[in-house]
Formats: C-alpha cells, sequence, structure tokens
C-alpha cells in the first residue's frame, strides 16, 4: 500500500471510533466499527491489505505522486 492509502485507512479508523465513542449509534453497530477500525489501524501500520492481494492489486508503485 502506498502511503497515503495508509493515512486513510487511520484516518478512518479514527473517525469510526469517534462514532463508537460519542455513542451515536447502537451495540450491534458499534461492535462492527470497533472491529472495522481495528483492521483498519492494523492494515495501515502493517501496510498489507488481504484484499488488495486476493485481487491481486499493487499500490506501492503509485508512492511518486507524494514525494
Amino acid at each position: 500500500m502506498n502511503i497515503m492509502d495508509r493515512i486513510s485507512r487511520c484516518v478512518v479508523a479514527i473517525a469510526l471510533l469517534a462514532v463508537v465513542i460519542y455513542g451515536a449509534v447502537g451495540i450491534l453497530l458499534s461492535s462492527l466499527f470497533i472491529l472495522l477500525s481495528i483492521l483498519f489501524v492494523v492494515a495501515g501500520i502493517s501496510g498489507f491489505c488481504p484484499f488488495y492481494k486476493s485481487i491481486n492489486v499493487d499500490f506501492n508503485n503509485s508512492d511518486e505522486y507524494f514525494k
């Protein structure tokens, strides 16, 4: 994953956790948001996305736009 993809995943994870902390959703949806935010943070930190791997996509060479 490129750097912008990793940063955007962490930002989305923080936004999902903020919705859960604010209490704007029910218990079932908050559990789903917590699970998704954990997955997004792990993917953002590690740089590995299982979905990208399953469809055989590589975005590592697209970092040249952000240098």
